[in-house]
């Protein structure tokens, strides 16, 4: 490729991702509504899980939760089957994000957390998949197949499920009454807390 194909090939993948999260915010409906009922009443713990990709993600959301002081963690699924999921109970909330929703150790750990007393999201862009018929709510992220990396690699669903994750902190955070103010305490490195009026 010439230096001009470089930039145009770069320019043309940054507009598909932006159209993605257009295409998004018009995507959600009311199971959006019911994600945010979940996390806000949760009177136990919230573990988001997900591996590759989706587990990158899945980390990013269990940390802003956290930040906003929701009882957040990050839970790969397959340690997950090796003794850590004793520590789930009813009252949990455990959030999943797998694509395709066929992933057998995501699949493994939310039956027994299911098993176990706790409620089960999917992040899915297959609502029927197995991962989304064994959840009690489900969020499609479907975004365009433009917005993929040559229409395969993770690239814009990425950014719709870091877009929803984002929305659904915000107004998580705004239903529990969390005040910004904390942030002055418990985020005392980095600029976050110097941005707090």
């Amino acid at each position: 490729m010439n230096n001009h194909e470089i930039l145009q090939q770069a320019q043309d993948q940054i507009r598909a991702e932006g159209q993605v999260l257009i295409d998004i915010a018009d995507q959600i409906d009311d199971s959006f509504i019911d994600a945010v009922q979940l996390v806000a009443n949760c009177n136990g713990n919230v573990l988001v899980t997900g591996a590759g990709t989706s587990g990158t993600m899945a980390r990013r959301l269990a940390h802003l939760l956290a930040t906003c002081g929701v009882h957040a963690f990050y839970q790969h699924p397959g340690e997950a089957l090796h003794g850590p999921s004793a520590a789930i109970r009813e009252g949990d909330v455990v959030i999943a994000f797998s694509k395709a929703g066929k992933s057998r150790e995501l699949n493994a750990f939310c039956t027994v957390a299911r098993e176990r007393g706790a409620k089960v999201m999917a992040w899915t862009w297959y609502p029927d998949s197995p991962l989304g018929q064994l959840s009690d709510v489900v969020l499609q992220i479907r975004p365009d197949e433009k917005g993929e990396g040559d229409g395969v690699l993770p690239f814009g669903s990425s950014l719709a499920n870091g877009a929803v994750g984002d929305a659904l902190t915000l107004a998580v955070m705004r239903a529990r009454g969390f005040s910004l103010k904390t942030l002055v305490q418990t985020h005392p490195s980095g600029a976050t807390a110097e941005l707090v009026q």
